[in-house]
C-alpha cells in the first residue's frame, strides 16, 4: 500500500530539524528514499510552502516516489485531502487529517510511530545483509583458509 506522508508533520518528529528548511526536507527525503528502495513501497510526500526545486512537483522515481507542494492559495492539508483514497495509508499526526482518514475508513499512522517503524525496519535490515557469497568467492576463501566444500 502506498504511503501519503505529511512532510512537515514528519519533520516535526525530529527535534534537530527546523521547519521550512531545505536541509530538513532533504533529511526526510533521504530517510524515505532508503525505505522506498528497500521495500519498493510507493511514497507520496507532501510539503507545505513553495518548492525549492524548479518544478511544482518532483518525481524522484517515476510513479513510485512523488513529492508534492501546494499550489498558490492552497495548503499541504488540501493536497493531502485531495490524495486521500482507498488503498493509501496516511502518515500524519494532524488531528484534522486523521479525522478525515477515519471518516473515509482509511488506514493511518501517526508520524512518530511511522518514524519508529522506519528506524526499526532499517535496524533489522542492517542485521540481515542481502549479500551472499558466490560459489567462486567460497572457493577462493577455501583456498586461502583451507577446507572443503
Amino acid at each position: 500500500m502506498p504511503y501519503l506522508i505529511d512532510g512537515n508533520n514528519l519533520i516535526g518528529v525530529f527535534p534537530f530539524l527546523e521547519q521550512g528548511t531545505q536541509e530538513s526536507r532533504d533529511f526526510v527525503i533521504r530517510k524515505l528514499l532508503k525505505f522506498h528502495h528497500i521495500t519498493g513501497k510507493r511514497i507520496i510526500l507532501v510539503f507545505d510552502g513553495a518548492p525549492s526545486y524548479p518544478v511544482h512537483r518532483q518525481e524522484i522515481s517515476p510513479r513510485k516516489f512523488l513529492i508534492l507542494f501546494p499550489s498558490f492559495g492552497e495548503t499541504a492539508d488540501d493536497v493531502i485531502k485531495r490524495n486521500l483514497k482507498q488503498g493509501i495509508i496516511l502518515v500524519s499526526s494532524d488531528r484534522e487529517l486523521i479525522e478525515e482518514a477515519r471518516r473515509r475508513k482509511l488506514r493511518w499512522i501517526r508520524s512518530k510511530d511511522f518514524v519508529r517503524m522506519l528506524d526499526k525496519f532499517q535496524e533489522e535490515r542492517q542485521e540481515k545483509p542481502d549479500w551472499h557469497p558466490t560459489p567462486q568467492e567460497i572457493d577462493a576463501w577455501l583456498k586461502i583458509f583451507g577446507g572443503k566444500r
